[in-house]
């Protein structure tokens, strides 16, 4: 019985011995690497050191300095995260030995992303591992430099011109043929159907394409729209396809827009697609240059119909403000 009794003692004790261990090595993981520092210094007006507000395409400044007192350093991680993604990590060399210890440099970045972005940045040793961040990051928010339009739908015409038709990319509001001539000066483009290429008796195909009321050809003569006045000059592009991801990730500012924009031909008036995949059709994008000289995206989520079978497109858009 004593002998059992001893056993359970020693276990006893044991165990408060490894929870005190872990309690103990737990409550220190959070004063490790106190021997690496990263200062962010304010040597210019545009250096950022704590949280900075800026605009589209200003130039922002990380000025920092790591100091390490007791392993050198051979690298650093500078680490990025902005809105949903995953953070990004760029690894750069220290390549003089003297500055193994204490090492600045500045950072200087075009911001071309709305929103927050923080940067992180930590030293790392001979081997590559983390020694230290000095428990600080710093915060550059850009102020919105364009707008967002989801989920807007827009009809395929019926015979009595009722359904929304035309679409305003600038406000994103939707016009039938009944109140479209009132509204002309906000209406960028309209959408009508034509038999594809491919297109037999017996296997009948329709591709999507857009219109501007200025084009000089009106693909719908059923509806007469001589007489809208005044008409907008935007300008398309053929429709792209697969850009789902250029519109979720890469079309993130008004600069970004603008550039994903240029690197297209943005000459048309009404889009000439005859295959149903290079239509307005799911997962392609129409980029677009407005009469005021604003760029923008068209993406067409889906190709469907409502519950009275009346065929429509789902689009967002992202413009320049």
């Amino acid at each position: 019985m004593k002998t059992k009794n001893i056993q359970k003692l020693f276990l006893f004790a044991l165990s408060v011995f490894i929870f005190a261990s872990c309690k103990k090595e737990s409550e220190n993981i959070f004063t490790m690497f106190t021997d690496v520092t990263v200062t962010y210094n304010n040597s210019d007006p545009r250096c950022v050191t704590d949280y900075k507000l800026v605009n589209d395409k200003d130039e922002v400044w990380i000025d920092f300095t790591i100091n390490s007192a007791n392993e050198d350093v051979y690298s650093y991680v500078v680490e990025t995260s902005s809105g949903t993604q995953q953070p990004q990590r760029i690894t750069y060399p220290i390549t003089d030995e003297t500055k193994r210890r204490s090492f600045s440099n500045i950072l200087k970045l075009t911001m071309n992303r709305d929103g927050k972005s923080s940067y992180r940045i930590y030293a790392l040793n001979q081997k590559g591992i983390f020694i230290g961040d000095g428990k600080k990051n710093v915060t550059v928010e850009v102020n919105p430099s364009y707008m967002i339009y989801a989920n807007r739908n827009i009809y395929l015409p019926n015979p009595e011109g009722t359904v929304p038709s035309f679409f305003s990319l600038t406000d994103a509001s939707g016009y039938s043929y009944t109140n479209a001539a009132q509204n002309a000066a906000k209406i960028d483009f309209g959408i009508f159907a034509r038999l594809a290429s491919n297109s037999t008796p017996s296997v009948v195909s329709v591709v999507l394409n857009l219109y501007s009321l200025s084009s000089a050809t009106n693909p719908i003569p059923a509806f007469d729209i001589s007489g809208f006045n005044p008409k907008r000059t935007t300008k398309f592009s053929a429709p792209v396809t697969g850009q789902a991801n250029a519109f979720l990730t890469s079309a993130v500012s008004g600069s970004t827009i603008e550039t994903l924009a240029k690197a297209r031909t943005i000459n048309l008036d009404q889009t000439n697609a005859t295959l149903l995949a290079n239509g307005l059709n799911g997962g392609n994008g129409v980029f677009f240059l407005t009469q005021e000289g604003k760029y923008g995206m068209l993406y067409i989520n889906a190709v469907t119909s409502d519950y009275e079978g009346r065929p429509y497109i789902n689009v967002s858009v992202k413009i320049q403000k």
